[in-house]
């Protein structure tokens, strides 16, 4: 018997995406009566909930969050959870966004690979490109995220070290969730976040990587990639300050374990502190005059 599912998909201002989308989520291959897939909307942007609900239905139904601050993702994901109880939420959590095709044994993959090693915590599907020749950029996008998902986050998992999980397509345990405290509402790299608020809840806590991706399209703009890259430096700066900071307890009030403590010290030196530092240098770089 597969474990129980909960997909959440938060959307905003994408009234245009949710047709096509609730295809793609509709296509996912996993047992009806353990499968629930939530479209979160904010209550006020009126075309995406009325587009939601108009394509919701079979397995899929909407949650409107009431405008409040912080306008954030993970705020809008949080909000969903809590309105459900406990023992409604699934056993297995996944995310997904508005432009995203997942595999249709994807969940199936994630479930079966939780089921095999109890330790596991979270596992991250590889996020593929599909637009890789709209653009030089969307190209370089797709090789980034080839290196990221097939090379670098694999090997990671394999030295049983904590990585940052994607956005989208991350399967986590409902009891990791919970016991990490769910998202930070006001980091904007939430996922970043959360993998290493989860790794650090015992010494054993792994998280892992599966091979049956996701499809997405990269950004094709120079304004639509400096966008994106500014709020992920940013969400890695917010990431990697908060847990550099001393801790006396983990995040489900627990001991703080050296073991945990030192693989997330080194995994945020080599993951999020490299990132920031190359992109500090790249700035410091491209400052420099040109030569005569």
């Amino acid at each position: 018997v597969y474990p129980r599912y909960t997909v959440l998909v938060p959307l905003y201002r994408e009234a245009h995406m949710v047709e096509a989308l609730c295809g793609h989520l509709r296509a996912i291959d996993y047992p009806a009566d353990r499968l629930d897939i939530i479209l979160i909307t904010e209550a006020d942007d009126v075309q995406t909930t009325q587009a939601a609900r108009a394509f919701a239905g079979a397995q899929i139904r909407v949650h409107a969050v009431p405008p409040s601050l912080p306008r954030t993702k993970p705020k809008a994901m949080n909000h969903a959870l809590a309105a459900m109880p406990v023992d409604e939420i699934g056993d297995i959590i996944t995310i997904y966004d508005a432009e995203d095709r997942p595999h249709p044994g994807q969940l199936k993959q994630a479930a079966q690979s939780f089921a095999a090693n109890p330790e596991l915590a979270a596992v991250q599907a590889p996020l593929r490109i599909d637009n890789i020749r709209a653009s030089m950029l969307s190209a370089m996008f797709a090789l980034e995220y080839a290196a990221l998902f097939y090379v670098w986050n694999p090997a990671m998992a394999r030295l049983g070290l904590p990585f940052p999980l994607g956005g989208t397509s991350n399967h986590i345990r409902k009891s990791a969730l919970l016991a990490a405290g769910g998202w930070d509402a006001n980091n904007v790299t939430e996922d970043a976040d959360l993998a290493f608020r989860i790794s650090a809840l015992t010494p054993t806590t792994k998280l892992g990587c599966i091979s049956r991706p996701t499809g997405e399209e990269a950004v094709a703009t120079l304004k639509d990639w400096h966008n994106q890259r500014a709020r992920w430096l940013k969400g890695f700066m917010q990431t990697w300050r908060v847990h550099m900071r001393r801790k006396t307890a983990a995040p489900n009030g627990g001991r703080v374990h050296a073991k945990a403590k030192a693989k997330t010290f080194l995994s945020l030196q080599i993951t999020l502190g490299a990132t920031l530092l190359a992109a500090f240098w790249g700035l410091k770089l491209a400052a420099l005059p040109c030569m005569p």
